[in-house]
């Protein structure tokens, strides 16, 4: 029995891509209403899941937006959140890392398990669809929050390159700004 939750949870685009060309996310729709969510979800979690390149993007990014004064104060609480939170990196290349990581160089799906039987809350994969197709294929999710903006790219990134295992509708819910949340659960069977 596992005590923790692996759950994907990402922005997709209508037409199922998560990033443009040159790792472009520009255009997810956000606003009050989904940081308020995102803010409770993450209140869920314990562990961010990065592949190198999203946990480079990321780092980029967050540790300045909570000393950011133009961010608002919201934002800066969340990316407090975002800097606070441990993080895994899963990567073949990186020999080091900091905001708050530590890096897992082989056997994932191992690794995975065992956090899962760890106590805890639950732990997340919020970007890299290259990680999420690795975890897609060692069967490891629980759970796949997917975030479908009212926006068609045409081309890009797609969140699905591996296919799940048969995944069961649990809740949606609409925003404001034209997103649908669609979670999903794996089947038992």
């Amino acid at each position: 029995m596992w005590l923790r939750k692996v759950i994907l949870s990402m922005v997709t685009s209508l037409d199922g891509f998560v990033e443009k060309k040159n790792r472009d996310i520009s255009w997810h729709v956000w606003d009050e209403e989904m940081q308020a969510y995102m803010d409770d979800f993450l209140d869920g979690v314990d562990t961010l899941l990065y592949g190198r390149r999203s946990y480079e993007m990321m780092i980029e990014y967050w540790p300045e937006a909570e000393k950011n004064e133009r961010n608002s104060e919201e934002h800066r609480a969340f990316a407090r959140k975002m800097n606070t939170l441990r993080k895994v990196v899963f990567s073949h290349t990186l020999n080091a890392v900091t905001w708050n990581a530590r890096i897992v160089k082989e056997n994932i799906e191992d690794e995975i398990l065992a956090m899962k039987q760890q106590e805890g809350k639950d732990i997340v994969l919020l970007a890299g669809p290259t990680l999420a197709s690795t975890l897609i294929r060692h069967n490891v999710i629980d759970e796949y929050r997917v975030i479908v903006n009212p926006v068609v790219l045409g081309e890009g990134q797609p969140l699905f390159q591996a296919r799940p295992r048969a995944i069961e509708l649990v809740s949606t819910r609409t925003f404001h700004c034209g997103n649908v949340l669609l979670v999903y659960q794996t089947s038992k069977v």
